[in-house]
């Protein structure tokens, strides 16, 4: 287990594409590209491949024991409906309880913190006994070929975790907020500002969430550590959202963090948006980087804007 994550599941679309191999097609400078980004290669979901049917399928990749799931988060901005509510779409696909508690949280990048207090807040509920928290994002269906900021970071996938009651301490979470910066990272002509004849296109002003993230990020991190009494050499792993190399390697700058204590793949996966932290949990697990009663500390930061951090004990 890792606190009171007892299992992570992931799914990603069929089709894995070189970042390399875009760049010759659209004659961009790779080396450039990749000397910011560092990502290698970004998965993209087909026309057959929704984030609904990526979160279903993740869900069935769990052992789930039907009976004890008490409540489904599903964490996506790429819902595939606005109504119904997608969880409870989810909670018929896999055939669980009709008297759980069913719903969607709008939250990108910081998603599977938000996911996890809200698993905190429902496990005090003595007849829950376990949550089943889903993130899936398919941002790569609203980005033109031409977008170069876009297309060279954002990647396609879903995960799904369950997460237990645990004897272990309950997490803290620091959270923040800042809606005016919400245009930097948008979904252009979707909602009531849809135009006709315009399909719904990803934006992001790459510069401002970088200086939003720099300005506000290691203060967050700061504050966390100090909730818990906690410094950097008691930390194992650093978890941070996989945005792209140049945002971790300025937060590792700013916070003095040694890079020993930092874990990255998004090299290999590009940036999944709310699947970032779990996918790197999973390869922690897997990759036997972690023993028991480590400590991990999560960040997550971007769209809404929004960011929140956690301290994990394994």
């Amino acid at each position: 287990m890792l606190g009171n994550i007892s299992h992570i599941s992931l799914q990603l679309p069929k089709k894995r594409y070189s970042i390399n191999k875009l760049c010759k097609k659209q004659r961009w400078n790779f080396n450039k590209i990749l000397e910011k980004t560092g990502i290698k290669f970004v998965y993209r979901s087909n026309k057959n491949e929704t984030a609904l049917n990526l979160a279903i399928s993740a869900s069935k990749k769990l052992n789930l024991k039907r009976k004890k799931i008490g409540a489904l988060i599903y964490v996506t901005q790429s819902p595939e409906y606005h109504l119904p509510t997608n969880a409870c779409v989810i909670q018929d696909k896999l055939k669980l309880d009709k008297k759980i508690i069913a719903f969607d949280i709008n939250q990108g990048c910081s998603g599977y913190l938000y996911g996890l207090y809200m698993s905190k807040l429902l496990l005090n509920d003595s007849s829950i006994k376990e949550v089943l928290l889903v993130c899936s994002d398919t941002y790569t269906k609203n980005i033109k070929n031409n977008n170069k900021s876009c297309m060279t970071i954002f990647s396609d996938g879903a995960t799904a975790s369950i997460i237990k009651k645990s004897k272990k301490k309950k997490l803290n979470f620091t959270f923040l907020t800042d809606g005016s910066g919400g245009n930097d990272l948008k979904l252009l002509n979707s909602g009531n500002e849809f135009k006709e004849n315009l399909k719904p296109e990803l934006y992001m002003n790459g510069s401002k969430i970088l200086n939003f993230t720099m300005a506000n990020i290691p203060t967050l991190v700061k504050t966390t550590l100090k909730k818990e009494n906690c410094s950097i050499k008691k930390i194992k792993y650093f978890i941070f959202h996989q945005a792209s190399k140049v945002v971790i390697d300025n937060l590792c700058r700013i916070l003095n963090i040694p890079e020993k204590k930092i874990y990255r793949n998004y090299a290999r996966y590009g940036n999944t948006v709310s699947s970032t932290i779990p996918i790197c949990l999973i390869e922690l697990k897997k990759k036997k980087l972690i023993k028991r009663n480590d400590k991990i500390l999560l960040c997550g930061f971007g769209v809404g804007l929004s960011a929140s951090s956690t301290i994990m004990e394994v």
